[in-house]
């Protein structure tokens, strides 16, 4: 019985991502970590083209899952803000990842939160993983990926930028 009710659920999240995904947008992209005094802001519409969380354009898809980077590394929490004609409620206009960077293993790394996650590992209203499959159910869900050539050309010199103010 659980797992009948356990895919009936995955089963409505995933149908209820489709009509949210042929009108939303990234609109901007907020980064925090312990490096920033306060979150860097992206608005630039050059950069928010490249990134879409229905094309998953931030990371690097050639390479599939990988082995996460040391826990020592500070990790940079990424949310993506969503824009669209559809109704939903600010809560769901938002999808979130976690961003490493390992210059030792010369690139970044992005983490899709997992349903196992700790609820209370950072500033939450809701688990990121919830939020999250509300928009899409992927299948990456508590997975590390290395993050795309397009994101390091383009995001992390503003992390940088920004983490030396």
């Amino acid at each position: 019985m659980k797992k009948v009710l356990h895919a009936l659920m995955l089963a409505t999240l995933v149908l209820a991502s489709v009509p949210a995904s042929a009108k939303s947008e990234t609109i901007g992209i907020e980064i925090t970590g312990p490096s920033l005094a306060k979150p860097l802001e992206v608005r630039q519409q050059g950069i928010l083209k490249q990134f879409s969380i229905w094309s998953v354009s931030f990371i690097d898809h050639e390479r599939g899952v990988v082995p996460a980077p040391p826990a020592d590394l500070q990790r940079q929490r990424v949310v993506f803000h969503q824009g669209g004609r559809e109704p939903m409620q600010e809560w769901h206009r938002r999808y979130v990842v976690t961003y490493v960077y390992d210059p030792s293993r010369g690139g970044g790394f992005i983490y899709f939160p997992g349903p196992r996650d700790d609820p209370s590992a950072g500033p939450r209203d809701g688990t990121d993983y919830q939020r999250n499959v509300f928009s899409i159910v992927r299948g990456t869900e508590g997975k590390w990926f290395r993050s795309s050539p397009a994101w390091e050309r383009a995001v992390r010199p503003l992390i940088e930028k920004a983490a030396a103010k």
